[in-house]
């Protein structure tokens, strides 16, 4: 059993490279089989994997993880009647053949339906550009695209929500006709290309990079220098030039003063390019500040074994010691609870213990 990262639009999930067409019954009393079963996405489970799950977990007792996970699967989630009122008017906004609402009435509608639209969440974002864009007020529209681009990846990895909110679901079952409206919309989009650039540079769910191929609008590689595309987004630009020059180049804009903070650097540069000759004492100084300020994520910035090398050297401890304790803290935290998830199964630490943590935050509504 493996694990992999998912990284969509609802949030940094994990899945398990379970095989759902050979389930195998006897594997259910093994702590990392149980939790390959809890993690994997409900979606992708056909009808021979549930009626193969539903007769091993008969025989479990009631307490059993797997058991509790399937009941929990399983059960109806009906709508209460606000939710259904709100859920036909936002299927048929998210299903209009029109750009733009002019009917006063609806107009009004959309505006009240926004201000009920209270979460943080990615797909909760891109339902309020949407709908903004329906009734004409585009810089608004943009001001929430741009709200997701100018935010660090890790910042809009946090917050995985198992159960998602009404606006969630609604917005990943709609989200085709989202990205069409979008992409052609009579305005300048430089914002949006910039936003589905973003989803390709920093998500991996499949459903989203497709639809993020499909809706790519003109060519950036050209604007990137331009001030008014820096302005938008000028960390996540700063990436994107970055990647365009060759090694040599790179290396020696990173080095120079004033181009880019070490802080920036260390949130968008460090862990999705190539840094290996970049790597110095004067990067030490970061590397302390993110152990005491976001260990979470200077835990991830460890991947690169040049700069955990320079860190051992530097500072005579081991990065190793208190790691798993740590992780298993964040375990209580919701925002950070996938992304430390993820880095204990990395690491191995996996127990009955990790299993039952994962199935309450998962069953949790």
């Amino acid at each position: 059993m493996s694990f992999e990262p998912l990284i969509g639009l609802d949030g940094f999930k994990v899945r398990g490279s379970l095989d759902v067409n050979n389930v195998n019954c006897l594997k259910l009393n093994e702590p990392l089989y149980q939790l390959g079963v809890i993690l994997y996405p409900t979606d992708l489970f056909n009808e021979k994997f549930l009626i193969k799950m539903r007769d091993c977990v008969i025989k479990q007792d009631d307490t059993h993880p797997v058991k509790r996970w399937f009941k929990w699967a399983a059960a109806p989630k009906p709508l209460q009647k606000s939710e259904q009122s709100q859920t036909l008017f936002l299927n048929e906004m998210l299903n209009s053949q029109f750009n733009l609402i002019t009917d006063l009435k609806v107009k009004n509608k959309i505006i009240e339906l926004i201000s009920e639209i209270h979460g943080k969440s990615l797909l909760e974002k891109m339902l309020k550009s949407y709908l903004y864009l329906m009734i004409g007020n585009v810089s608004r529209s943009d001001a929430y695209l741009r709200r997701i681009i100018q935010e660090t990846p890790i910042s809009n990895w946090k917050g995985f929500r198992p159960s998602g909110s009404l606006f969630d679901k609604i917005t990943k079952a709609n989200l085709p006709q989202i990205f069409r409206k979008l992409s052609k919309h009579p305005s300048d989009r430089r914002t949006f290309e910039l936003f589905i650039r973003y989803l390709q540079e920093f998500f991996n769910d499949p459903t989203l990079t497709e639809l993020a191929s499909s809706s790519q609008g003109s060519s950036l590689d050209g604007k990137l220098n331009l001030a008014y595309v820096k302005s938008i987004a000028p960390q996540f630009v700063e990436l994107l030039r970055l990647e365009t020059m060759n090694e040599e180049r790179r290396i020696k804009e990173l080095r120079k003063e004033n181009n880019s903070t070490l802080k920036d650097q260390s949130y968008w540069i460090w862990p999705f390019l190539d840094i290996d000759p970049l790597v110095s004492d004067a990067l030490m100084k970061e590397l302390v500040r993110l152990e005491q300020d976001d260990h979470l994520w200077f835990i991830y910035v460890m991947d690169n074994e040049k700069l955990m090398d320079l860190y051992l050297t530097k500072s005579g401890k081991s990065f190793l010691a208190g790691r798993r304790q740590f992780l298993r803290g964040q375990l209580k935290n919701q925002d950070t609870f996938m992304m430390a998830l993820y880095k204990l199964i990395e690491f191995g630490d996996v127990d009955q213990n990790l299993v039952n943590e994962a199935l309450e935050f998962m069953t949790h509504d």
